[in-house]
């Protein structure tokens, strides 16, 4: 598949049609975004709007896929690998939804309402899976993960601790202003008991 390479006013047009997006989400959630309303906030006809994205979902997940990109690109700047970026990635992530929470409760809700073969389950919960099994991955080889851990289960828990604190943040049993301490904390200590006594210690200093 040959991607297309953008010139720089189609990549401006872009990103600003995305980030219009996520702050339209921000401010009136998934059932209030209309497209021609954001093609005017983003500036653009609504015509190119749908020619760029033949839908309001097609466009939510090109926003939210754009997104995950941004914090990606903050964990790799951090030059980590292993345990190092497993932390990194939680605490981006952490960052991101206590800076923009009316628009990661957005994302929540149109997750915990999907279908399992939604696109967006595959996007939120697929490439959580993902950036899990291969940061365990490097964990085993730099002689960080005991040697019995089934990387496939632990994996699957990390995802599962993280979504579950969202949810318990989305329901109000989590405070924004404590959101952070206690994602950052729910995932390092689901990690304690896979991990070796070098790499525990190391976790320990975080909670």
């Amino acid at each position: 598949m040959t991607v297309k390479t953008l010139t720089a006013v189609q990549q401006r047009r872009r990103e600003r049609i995305l980030h219009s997006t996520r702050d339209q989400l921000s401010q009136v959630g998934y059932e209030g975004l209309n497209m021609r309303e954001l093609a005017v906030i983003a500036d653009v006809s609504t015509s190119t709007l749908y020619n760029l994205y033949q839908s309001k979902d097609a466009l939510i997940l090109a926003a939210l896929e754009d997104q995950l990109a941004e914090i990606n690109a903050v964990v790799v700047k951090t030059n980590t690998s292993g345990l190092g970026r497993y932390v990194a990635r939680v605490e981006a992530v952490a960052d991101q939804i206590v800076e923009t929470p009316k628009y990661a409760e957005a994302m929540g809700k149109m997750l915990f309402s999907a279908d399992a073969q939604d696109p967006i389950v595959q996007l939120l919960i697929g490439t959580s899976l993902s950036f899990n099994r291969e940061e365990l991955a490097e964990m085993a080889v730099s002689g960080e993960l005991r040697l019995e851990t089934d990387r496939d289960f632990l994996a699957r828990l990390l995802s599962s601790v993280g979504w579950s604190t969202v949810l318990m943040w989305m329901k109000g049993y989590v405070a924004l202003h404590d959101f952070k301490q206690e994602y950052v904390r729910n995932a390092v200590t689901i990690m304690l008991p896979y991990v070796t006594q070098a790499a525990e210690l190391r976790l320990r200093q975080l909670l």
